[in-house]
């Protein structure tokens, strides 16, 4: 059992009393890890009053020996700790981690990632901020990899007084822990203030609450005739009455008798007396008497656990000599524990001489106590403390080691303590500049939790700035902030007269600040055409820094691809926008380049982009950036017709999204996700899992917001309304989708294909003069864009639009386009509307022979509404029924069924099955059932029958489709 805890041993014979009564409770714990060792997790609040014995309780519970082995991380939440961040996390894994060896540990820390090596590790940490969540999930991962080495007890005693990061890790924690080996112990005292309420709330109501009721008289008697011999029932009593069976209490109450009070002197009546403010006045004369032993004890608790000996010594005025013997004269007095570094022994007694030193002198100590940390290169963290705690004390250095402290706090995910470090910066001595620059941190670290309070600092940064460099600084922060509170009006001002400001003096602030404005502008139907000019203005300048050339790059192969302009120039921005790229490559507007590239059709450089890009996610361990390269390599399969693949790596995607804690209805990268995989979805036949998904993010009613998010929902829902046969709202959506795409300058089909579908709707409304209007449209653009997929599907809509030889003509076009492309589900369905136009005019061979064709190709792409119309014609046609598929497919059997039955006969189960294809569990059932029939056999007739033959494995994607999982997808 690996133990990390914080409990020390102690032979004194009065302690007997703090586990006296408690053998039931002690009994529950245990069980309760043992119940969790075997797969049933634990989360249990141990809770009474101060003194009753919670601490002794939990330590004999550590020091039990479990079988099996358990790995053990405990820790206790302290005042003086409460604004570190993480402090109690770091201690429950750090020791547990140094138990480790060295690859071991350094393995379990990659595989968490960087923000749990950012808190448990300083030695790896740096400055960029890591998002709360990012942290939490970070760390979680840790706890979870742990606990598959051995059960995991996690022990926070005195929690009410831990650190409020650590407190909302458990709570994110405890929704988590399903069927992990893992018990969550922490303990609380009444009528203590919670530090971090909030979290702590949220912790303790998902936990069994252990209740310590006071002791019996029974357990008192036993203590008192154990400590003290046979005491009169009168004595034991009194110690009753006096302690109210509170077992610190009468620990301390025997502790101040002493073991040599005669039994036959012992009155109960100055038992009476003594009660617990005299115990504590007791204890404090006894300190008295010895004034180095005073001074010491005084020192300590002010340094708070984990106190170096020489801090302590000067803190107290002593020389080495005179404290040496202080500490020992504590250690014999049972007031600190006979170790190093040191520490109290009971924290309630370090509480009671912490309240007994002055106020004044408290607030002088702590000041000192900041100074010689400071000197002697303690974390930050430790010297901004006490200088919380100094009162209103100012040293010319604090400013600045509040604000390193601030950011240790903030790259750890914990912005409110970075504040609070901040907020007394400020009443520290400064200049001009530095002031601005708090304020502009202290801002940041709000936003996340008080955003209205972070952006009046904001606005105060702004307000101080001292010149237009930091002015645009504080904006950067502003304006984003503004716009997340809807003040559009209030931030693009201040862009603008910021940017006014810095002139050409910064081309690379200036162009920040233009992104931070313009991002939110662009999202808004209203403000697109503002957002386009500063789009206009992003695209000129040559900037200096690498990364905000990608973003530069990322942002204009976009647009142009959007605008469905210069295929070549959007093939160059993105071979730019990857080069010597790291993880910020996956922030917008840089990582959108791989969308646009996927357009191109370009599939060299597709390759080479995708194979750099998902480097760089796996490296990252970001679940943002695995989830958007399962998007692009999704849409390259989409567009590939590859379903089953596009299926996989968008719910792969949007699996990501959430595990990351993106409000996926929210977020645009999530939502564009979402109407990929509808389309997909669609494609696949699947309308009931396509109406759900996108029920998800969109509301039913037909006026969508507009914002750019819902013009892509909108040609969503337009494509499944058509497919469900609603002609008339799939014509209203994909109408509105193409007005506010417009606006946009999103005119190229191979973006949004709005024009092609509503053709479609518009023919099936009799409406065919628009249906030729919007077809014609699309073929235009197509053919300024210049792929061979984009113009045949546009070819084929048209022709479906104009009919009659006209039609023939450029469905014939269509299909020899498409042959050439990777747009083999453009094919299918073209090749399936020539042989229904050569069916038509009567040549029924062509028809067959391209049915059959259609039908491979369909099966192929995994696209069963096209399987399904192609049979239904070829039915119609006769003399080769179903041919289509037989040619694909032995014993009649569709190549779905086959395919399915071939797996079953090499004994896959239906579920495993349904999981490697991407389909439903009944949808396996209903395919098996359709090939049992046909075969005339049972499950365990189709080995003999399949395995024997020849039939082709089922089509794969090619190797370019079928790139590693990113670290972390799916």
């Amino acid at each position: 059992m690996s133990h990390t805890g914080r409990y020390p041993a102690t032979e004194h014979r009065h302690e007997a009393s703090l586990l006296a009564g408690r053998a039931q409770e002690l009994r529950a714990l245990r069980e309760s890890v043992r119940t969790s060792a075997a797969g049933r997790p634990s989360l249990i609040h141990l809770v009474g009053e101060s003194g009753i014995g919670k601490t002794s309780l939990i330590q004999a519970l550590t020091g039990t020996d479990f079988a099996p082995p358990i790995l053990l991380g405990s820790a206790c939440g302290t005042p003086l700790e409460r604004d570190f961040s993480f402090g109690v996390v770091r201690r429950l894994f750090g020791d547990l981690l140094a138990e480790i060896d060295e690859p071991s540990r350094e393995a379990l820390l990659d595989l968490a990632g960087r923000p749990a090596r950012l808190v448990v590790d300083d030695a790896h940490f740096d400055t960029r901020r890591t998002s709360t969540y990012a942290t939490h999930h970070a760390l979680y991962k840790l706890m979870v990899t742990l606990s598959e080495r051995a059960p995991l007890l996690l022990v926070v005693d005195d929690a009410h007084a831990a650190d409020a990061p650590s407190m909302r890790f458990l709570a994110y924690a405890a929704h988590r822990l399903h069927d992990r080996p893992i018990t969550v112990l922490i303990s609380t005292t009444d009528g203590e203030q919670p530090y971090s309420e909030e979290p702590l709330l949220a912790l303790t109501d998902q936990a069994r609450e252990l209740r310590l009721a006071p002791i019996s008289g029974e357990a008192v008697a036993e203590v008192v005739h154990r400590s003290v011999g046979d005491a009169s029932a009168d004595v034991v009593a009194a110690c009753t009455q006096v302690t109210r069976g509170n077992p610190f209490l009468l620990t301390e109450l025997l502790r101040v008798l002493g073991p040599d009070t005669p039994l036959d002197e012992l009155d109960a009546d100055e038992v009476r007396l003594l009660g617990s403010p005299a115990v504590a006045a007791r204890l404090r004369a006894r300190f008295r008497a010895r004034p180095d032993t005073e001074a010491l004890a005084h020192a300590v608790a002010v340094l708070g656990d984990g106190a170096e000996f020489d801090i302590a010594a000067d803190l107290a005025n002593l020389a080495p000599a005179q404290a040496a013997r202080a500490l020992d004269t504590l250690v014999a007095m049972a007031v600190v524990p006979n170790a190093h570094p040191l520490g109290f022994t009971h924290t309630f007694v370090r509480n009671a001489v912490l309240d007994s030193i002055p106020v004044g002198a408290r607030l002088t100590a702590h000041g000192r106590a900041a100074h010689l940390l400071r000197a002697a290169h303690a974390p930050s963290e430790q010297v901004a403390a006490h200088l919380l705690r100094s009162g209103s004390s100012a040293a010319p250095w604090a400013c600045e080691e509040l604000r390193r402290a601030a950011r240790l706090a903030a790259g750890r995910g914990a912005p409110d303590i970075a504040a609070t470090y901040l907020l007394h910066a400020l009443k520290q001595p400064s200049t001009p500049v530095e002031r601005s620059a708090v304020l502009c941190e202290l801002g940041s670290a709000e936003l996340s939790y008080a955003p209205h309070e972070g952006i009046g600092h904001l606005r105060a940064a702004l307000a101080a700035a001292a010149d237009a460099r930091q002015a645009a600084q504080a904006a950067l922060k502003l304006v984003p902030a503004l716009c997340m509170l809807a003040a559009h009006e209030e931030a693009s001002e201040i862009a603008d007269t910021v940017l006014a400001e810095l002139g050409d003096e910064d081309p690379d602030l200036a162009w920040r600040l233009e992104a931070a404005a313009m991002m939110p502008q662009f999202l808004r139907l209203s403000t697109v055409p503002t957002a386009l000019r500063r789009v206009e203005r992003m695209g000129r300048p040559a900037l200096g820094d690498l990364a905000l050339r990608r973003a530069q790059q990322g942002m204009l192969a976009t647009m142009t691809a959007w605008r469905g302009e210069q295929r070549e120039k959007v093939v160059r921005c993105a071979r730019e926008a990857i080069r010597s790229a790291d993880q910020n490559f996956f922030r917008p507007p840089s990582y959108y380049t791989l969308f646009a590239l996927a357009r191109t059709d370009a599939s060299a450089a597709i390759d080479e982009v995708y194979a750099v890009a998902d480097r760089i996610a796996e490296g990252s361990r970001w679940p943002r950036a695995t989830a958007i390269m399962a998007m692009a390599h999704g849409l390259r399969a989409l567009h590939a017709g590859y379903l089953h693949e596009a299926v996989r790596r968008f719910s792969s995607a949007l699996t990501s999204f959430e595990d990351y804690g993106i409000d996926v209805r929210g977020d645009h990268c999530a939502v564009t996700c979402a109407v990929w995989f509808t389309d997909v979805l669609v494609s696949l036949g699947r309308l009931d899992q396509a109406r759900e998904l996108l029920d998800r993010h969109m509301d039913a009613a037909d006026d969508a917001p507009e914002t750019l998010e819902h013009t892509f929902l909108l040609y969503a829902r337009g494509r499944l309304r058509l497919a469900e046969g609603d002609a008339r709202g799939a014509v209203h959506d994909l109408e509105e989708c193409g007005r506010r795409a417009e606006v946009w300058q999103m005119r190229n089909p191979a973006v949004l294909p709005w024009r092609s579908r509503a053709v479609m709707a518009h023919l099936g409304l009799g409406q065919r003069e628009r249906a030729r209007e919007l077809a014609e449209q699309e073929l235009e653009l197509a053919l300024a864009w210049g792929t061979d997929g984009v113009v045949g599907v546009a070819q084929h809509a048209l022709a479906m639009a104009v009919g009659g030889g006209e039609g023939h003509e450029l469905l014939t076009a269509a299909v020899a386009r498409l042959a050439t492309s990777p747009r083999r589900l453009g094919h299918a369905a073209a090749l399936l509307d020539l042989a229904t136009l050569a069916h038509a005019h009567g040549t029924g061979d062509e028809a067959r022979a391209t049915l059959h064709q259609a039908i491979a190709l369909a099966c192929e792409c995994g696209a069963e509404p096209l399987v399904r119309r192609g049979e239904q014609l070829l039915a119609q046609i006769g003399d080769g029924r179903r041919k289509g598929r037989r040619g694909n497919a032995p014993h009649g059997l569709t190549p779905q069924e086959h395919q399915i039955a071939l797996a079953a006969a090499r004994g896959a189960t239906n579920r495993q099955i349904a999981q490697n294809l991407c389909v439903t569990v009944r949808n396996v059932e209903f395919h098996l059932s359709s090939a049992y029939r046909k075969l005339g056999v049972k499950r365990q007739g189709l080995g003999l029958l399949l395995l024997a033959g020849t039939a082709p494995e089922a089509p794969k994607a090619p190797e370019a489709l079928q790139a590693p999982e990113p670290a972390g997808a799916g």
